[in-house]
């Protein structure tokens, strides 16, 4: 029982974190501001250029 029990805190950890950081956009749009969750050569927006990583 042990192992099935330190999987499954392992398995809850791993989602608990992935939820967290899906909460804050990691890159926006210089020209419109928008934000994004995933890098983009062009914004989906604005089609600008000067999509980057949010510091």
């Amino acid at each position: 029982m042990g192992l099935f029990e330190d999987m499954g805190r392992k398995v809850e950890k791993f989602k608990q974190s992935a939820t967290d950081n899906a909460d804050a956009p990691t890159h926006h749009c210089l020209d419109c501001e928008e934000e994004f969750f995933t890098d983009y050569d062009a914004c989906p927006e604005c089609d600008g250029d000067h999509v980057v990583l949010i510091d």
